[in-house]
């Protein structure tokens, strides 16, 4: 459900509430907080909740007036010396440097005091409700509750095991990431002791799939390399051009400067010598957040770009994180001369361009990963791609997004055109099963380099995890008991004491809170701002954080009611709600240590690399769903990062009624990646078949069969919940699709897209009664379609527009209803109707994804548009009558309820085309604005989509250029002269004005200034981010002369060519 914005306006009364609100400020700092404040006191220092005009607009400076010292300020272009000229880069080739010196902040009875004064009485019920996730309250949790809780078959098992340490029965990979010591497997003695294994104790169940470290019994790395010795395979060898790995000493010093080292950790020097490296055979490795499994992965793509000079393919999981990795690539992309290109939504060319000079790294999201190397292969140059990275694997087991990497590495293993696979995750249950899908070698290192220490709260009680306990007494150990001395309304809005928590280590260090829903972020952020010490939180770094809120004013629109009452603490929340500036903002603003709590959902684990001191997981719950190791092993892996300090801590909160999951969760092995092609009617496995038969890489049921036998669904499709045979799951979707023609011969008949289809097996059977059979080829008898193990077959018209567009046949026939339907009274006269056709793309079955229309609001943009709007809606069958009853009921329901929710979304994107702000078209409409900027982006993708659909189909051959210029327009935001601008990375709208009014018109202004120049021209802009922005511009320069260069060299072979 979409979030009620509060209303942002200003007020007639902003100057009386700013003025008594500086005076609190100013006594404030003055006099000290003490301990004996009466309540009604220390209340004034609380946000008020019924001002939320005055807080979406109010300056800090207003607030901190009086204060003597000024600390430098890394959002501000004349006073953030410190920010600007730092010559760390987090984002390049991990985190950055930060102090090393661990400082245990104790509270003090002082500061304790605080907790008792401070009045909570104007939480509400509702509020405390959202905030504690539906918990019961109070709540009685302890330390005994928990034990007795544990999962029964955990009892029966400590009762019966040795003492022995290697015997534990709560498992090495769930207290200790993965297990100690270095363990290397080919796939080859992988997949023989699987096979062992799996005939000798199949009836016990003790197969590998269940991934139990401890009865893995990896033979030791050293061990394999005195047989590898012995048994040496060719190493497929490349031109060494140092003593790095093969790579220039320019390189590593390269590498060390930015990563702040001066050497690799032992396990990655280990696995860079590992012989599936030496062979360059396909590889999976495995270890713990923050081991440092990325530096490997650059090394390796490094090597393959410089050394073997072939193009190399980046797989990540989310966009957020391709854009920090382009920007952090890009000046060693410019050292070591190749090229950087990002490939995400509307970003990066399919086919690329060739080029001959320069090798290219392509660093692309899942998706646009798996469309770029589909045009790779359409164009048959899969060959330049030499290696394929795909960071966090494990992903390959998710709903939906797992089902296209899936598909995609099946596709690039199916080519055998030398490409060399590299897997890293550090949370995957079943790396067997992975290592058979990919014939991939497994590495895998129980390495941390800070210690992490993990604790449960039970109540007031902690608990610290014991990893070599034997005994649930000893492997949960009660560490101590807290006490903060809460005042009753205090402790009533708080139970779970999250404010002691935090401030215990913030603001001196910076803490992660992880809360299971969107909402729940934001108001335990509010919460935090209430209860805190509100003078240690206020005073720390006061002017970096007025001009982070300046920044954020002037960059992003109206600050948000509830950062700007959290901002001054120095607490955030983060979540896909705000924008991608103003999660950049943030993130940056944490990195500093200026922001030093940040309240997040499960994403931030995954997606963005920001290390904490301590984290705290609010509840045991993403969502709706309880929580499973592998997020748990992702949440607690952000504590003690390395370069943060000596050791990490974090804290999951546990209430009596979760005390059996909690248990249960830790208890269990970690999550298995598997195969969804099966799953929502088989539409992955749907989708692969018609892609591969589109790029013709199988076009018989032989070649389809061999295809499909070597995804993981078929490795896996005897340990599914559900077994699934893979053969018949093939049959069955080529019979729909010869049924519903998206299949044809490739010799067709003229009646042949009628006929029903038969295989061999099925003439086999009935030959008996009917005297034939069938050979490998197809025949036609009595309306049957005979299709045999080598009949060749093609994609039909519909099938290669379906194929193009990226999506399943049946939603390929939707959509061809919709524009054919559309093409017989299509509206010109605005852009509506093919907005609506654009939202009918991605519309779910009710038309709500994303969020569902607001029925007040439908109705006040209804009444107030133009006659040519209005005539869509008239088309689409709502009336003035429906209207009136939509006013009166105040609910989108019956029969209209599709279109009137795609209208909704139309009247939305209309106002993005017509240039409106981003923040008033989310506050217009009730909607958050990271939400709003997901619509745009589905928006944006969908038109290219229809684009690639129509040029398949000839009779809507008038589209093409019409959804052209609407993709043209979303994705540039309509603004012709900033078009250039906007090409560059990291630079958004209000980031391109500002470049253009100061005179930096085009990539090439961009490409040839110093960024420190950059820094002074343009306000709210770090050194870190003008390198970036200044790297790509040169990188884009690089492009086109590469293509001049190719253009030019081409014209004169021309001109050389001599007639005979």
């Amino acid at each position: 459900m979409s979030r009620t914005p509060k209303n942002a306006e200003l007020t007639p009364l902003r100057s009386v509430h700013a003025k008594r609100v500086c005076m609190e400020r100013v006594q404030t700092a003055a006099n000290g907080e003490s301990a004996s404040a009466s309540a009604s006191e220390s209340e004034s220092l609380l946000w008020p909740e019924n001002d939320a005009s005055f807080f979406s607009h109010v300056k800090l400076e207003e607030m901190f007036s009086g204060q003597d010292a000024v600390v430098s300020a890394p959002f501000s272009s004349q006073t953030s010396s410190n920010f600007q000229q730092s010559d760390s880069d987090d984002s390049l080739f991990g985190d950055i440097a930060l102090p090393s010196t661990i400082v245990e902040h104790k509270p003090n009875p002082e500061e304790q005091q605080r907790f008792k004064a401070i009045n909570m009485t104007d939480v509400s019920n509702a509020e405390l409700e959202e905030i504690f996730h539906g918990a019961d309250f109070p709540d009685v949790q302890n330390t005994q509750l928990f034990l007795d809780a544990m999962p029964q078959s955990t009892k029966i098992k400590e009762e019966s095991i040795s003492m022995s340490m290697s015997t534990s029965f709560i498992s090495k990979s769930i207290l200790e990431g993965i297990v100690h010591g270095s363990q290397y497997e080919t796939f080859e003695t992988l997949k023989n002791r699987s096979s062992m294994i799996q005939s000798q104790n199949d009836s016990a169940g003790h197969e590998l799939d269940q991934f139990d470290w401890q009865t893995q019994a990896f033979a030791e790395f050293e061990g394999i390399k005195e047989k590898e010795k012995e048994e040496q395979e060719p190493d497929d060898s490349f031109p060494s051009k140092g003593d790095f790995y093969g790579l220039p000493d320019k390189v590593k010093q390269l590498i060390f400067e930015h990563k702040g080292i001066n050497c690799l950790y032992d396990w990655q020097n280990e696995c860079l010598n590992l012989p599936a490296i030496r062979q360059r055979k396909n590889l999976i490795y495995a270890l713990p957040t923050s081991g440092g499994k990325t530096l490997v992965a650059e090394i390796l793509m490094l090597r393959e770009l410089l050394c073997r000079e072939r193009n190399v393919l980046f797989i990540l999981p989310y966009v957020s994180i391709v854009q920090e990795k382009v920007s952090a690539m890009s000046p060693f992309a410019i050292a070591m001369d190749f090229i950087v290109d990002e490939y995400t939504a509307g970003k990066g060319k399919c086919p690329p361009q060739p080029q001959r000079r320069r090798r290219s790294l392509f660093i692309a999201s899942i998706e646009k990963g798996a469309v770029l190397m589909d045009s790779l292969i359409e164009v048959e140059r899969p060959h330049e791609i030499g290696l394929v990275v795909v960071d966090e694997l494990h992903l390959i087991g998710e709903r939906g997004r797992g089902a296209t990497l899936e598909a995609f590495l099946t596709k690039v293993m199916f080519l055998n055109a030398n490409i060399q696979i590299v897997g890293m995750s550090a949370t995957i249950g079943n790396l067997n099963e992975i290592s058979a899908f990919l014939n991939a070698d497994v590495y895998t290192r129980g390495f941390r380099p800070v210690e992490l220490k993990e604790y449960i709260k039970c109540g007031k009680d902690i608990l610290e995890i014991n990893s070599a306990g034997q005994t649930l007494e000893e492997i949960f150990v009660l560490k101590r008991s807290v006490n903060y001395n809460y005042s009753s309304a205090v402790e009533r809005a708080d139970p779970d004491h999250l404010a002691g928590l935090v401030s215990e280590c913030a603001p001196e260090k910076c803490c992660l809170v992880f809360c299971p829903t969107r909402k729940n972020c934001e108001n335990v952020a509010l919460l935090l701002s209430r209860i805190v010490p509100k003078q240690k939180f206020l005073e720390h770094r006061q002017s970096e954080k007025v001009d982070l809120m300046n920044a954020l004013d002037a960059m992003c629109g109206v600050l948000s009611a509830v950062l700007a009452k959290t901002l001054p603490y120095g607490i955030a929340y983060h979540h896909s709600g705000l924008t991608t500036d103003e999660r950049k903002y943030i993130e940056t603003a944490y990195r500093f240590g200026v922001i030093t709590v940040i309240c997040c959902t499960s994403t931030l684990a995954a997606g963005v690399n920001l290390p904490a001191k301590r984290v705290i997981i609010r509840a045991p719950y993403v969502g709706q769903d309880f929580m499973t190791l592998c997020k748990y092993k992702q949440m607690v892996g952000r504590a003690g990062r390395a370069g943060f300090g000596e050791a990490g801590e974090s804290f999951l909160i546990t209430q009596s009624k979760d005390n059996l999951q909690v248990g249960e969760m830790l208890f269990s092995p970690m999550d298995k990646a598997l195969s969804s092609l099966d799953q929502l009617e088989a539409v992955g496995l749907q989708s692969l078949i018609l892609s591969v038969i589109g790029l013709n890489l199988a076009d018989c049921r032989r070649d389809l069969n061999r295809l499909v036998n070597s995804t993981l669904l078929s490795v896996q499709a005897g340990s599914l919940q559900v077994a699934v045979d893979v053969d018949d799951l093939v049959l069955r979707i080529l019979r729909d699709m010869f049924k519903n023609k998206v299949l044809q011969l490739c010799d067709r008949t003229p009646n042949s897209s009628d006929m029903t289809m038969t295989t061999t097996q099925d003439v086999n059977q009935s030959s008996r009664l009917s005297g034939s059979g069938s050979g490998s080829g197809s025949t036609i008898s009595r309306g049957r379609l005979l299709i045999g193990q080598s009949t060749r077959f093609r994609l039909s018209s519909i099938g290669r527009a379906a194929y193009k567009a990226g999506i399943d046949y049946k939603r390929a026939f939707a959509m061809h209803k919709e524009l054919k339907d559309a093409q017989q009274q299509l509206i010109l006269t605005s852009y509506a109707h093919l907005l609506y056709l654009v939202v009918c793309f991605n519309s779910n079955e009710r038309g709500d994804e994303l969020f569902p229309a607001d029925a007040n609001v439908l109705f006040r943009e209804y009444t107030s548009q133009p006659a040519q709007t209005l005539a869509l809606f008239q088309q689409l069958g709502f009336t003035e009558a429906l209207a009136a009853r939509l006013a009166k009921t105040q609910s989108v329901q019956g029969p209209l309820a599709l279109k009137l929710n795609r209208l909704y979304k139309v009247l939305i994107l209309n106002d993005i085309m017509d240039l409106l702000s981003l923040p008033s078209v989310a506050n217009k409409y009730n909607i958050e604005r990271g939400t709003l900027q997901q619509l745009v982006s589905l928006a944006t993708s969908a038109a290219s989509a229809i684009v690639r659909l129509c040029e398949q189909i000839d009779e809507f051959w008038c589209y093409k250029p019409l959804f052209e210029r609407i993709h043209h327009k979303m994705d540039r935001c309509g603004t012709r002269e900033l078009e250039a601008l906007l090409e560059l990375p990291a630079v958004k709208i209000n980031r391109a004005k500002q470049l253009y009014a100061k005179g930096f018109r085009t990539v090439e202004d961009v490409a040839k200034t110093r960024p420190m120049e950059l820094v002074k021209a343009v306000e709210f802009m770090p050194l870190k981010v003008a390198i970036e922005i200044v790297s790509a511009a040169k990188i884009i320069l690089m492009k086109k002369l590469d293509h001049l260069e190719e253009a030019t060299e081409a014209l004169k072979n021309c001109l050389c060519i001599k007639d005979e």
